[in-house]
């Protein structure tokens, strides 16, 4: 079970919460005091073989995201000084407590039926997250270290606490700058409990454009390429991932995600 902590999170927070996209304004955690920036209001993604998933976005008059919207499900979140929490019809919900505006542990209710999910964070001093340890009921299920180059992140080492193994993911970058990072383009969100808002330190400089992950027990290499499509103002209207796994003979596999976003701009 241990192993699929990674991908079940990266799909259950892509279809229900993805926000604030590459380029786009940090409207959750400092919105822009000028009005000149841009809010995503709507997103769609097209999984291929696996559907199209369409989701919409509400901001309150400070900027935050308040809710976004799924076939008819709704996640609303709050805000406190120390904690936001994302909420589901049934109660499900997605809790960060914060210090100093940066998550130091997350909650998740019902990362399996039944079975709740903690995470804690810690930073080094130039504040980029270093090491994130993963718990179910309590229990150490993964740690991450995280290693930084050049001001962006470049590893995710996470080691599995049942036996030992390891999942090594290196990533690239562009030269382009990014201002931030919309959570499907973002590596923090496949090992955080994420909530958009840039909560986790300090975020990559450039935009990520390729991504390699190994383990030391299976053969298979998982390599996700990204490209972009700007608008004027800079904001990215077009992401599409192309993911291939490599299992070391002939069973490979092609999938290509593509999200497509909406802005409003003042």
């Amino acid at each position: 079970m241990q192993k699929t902590i990674k991908h079940v999170m990266v799909t259950l927070v892509a279809i229900i919460a993805i926000a604030g996209c590459k380029k786009e304004i940090n409207w959750n955690a400092k919105p822009d005091p000028d009005g000149n920036g841009c809010k995503l209001m709507s997103l769609k993604t097209n999984f291929g073989a696996l559907g199209e998933v369409a989701i919409s976005y509400k901001y309150d008059a400070s900027g935050k995201l308040v809710s976004a919207t799924s076939d008819n499900e709704t996640m609303v979140y709050t805000y406190s000084a120390t904690k936001i929490t994302g909420m589901l019809p049934s109660g499900e919900k997605t809790e960060l407590t914060l210090a100093n505006g940066k998550a130091v542990s997350s909650y998740l209710s019902d990362f399996f039926p039944g079975v709740s999910a903690t995470r804690t964070y810690t930073y080094n001093a130039d504040g980029y997250v270093t090491v994130i340890k993963s718990y179910l009921l309590n229990k150490l299920n993964s740690t991450a270290e995280l290693s930084y180059t050049g001001g962006n992140l470049t590893q995710i080492k996470v080691t599995y606490a049942e036996d030992g193994s390891i999942e090594t993911t290196n990533y690239e970058y562009s030269s382009e700058i990014a201002v931030n990072a919309c959570q499907m383009v973002d590596p923090i969100s496949t090992i955080a409990d994420y909530i958009p808002g840039n909560y986790f330190g300090k975020a990559s400089k450039n935009v990520l454009k390729k991504s390699v992950t190994i383990s030391s027990d299976l053969i298979n290499v998982e390599t996700e390429e990204y490209s972009y499509v700007f608008d004027a103002k800079g904001n990215a209207t077009s992401i599409v991932i192309k993911s291939h796994i490599n299992n070391g003979g002939s069973a490979n596999d092609t999938t290509t995600t593509t999200l497509s976003l909406v802005y409003n701009c003042k």
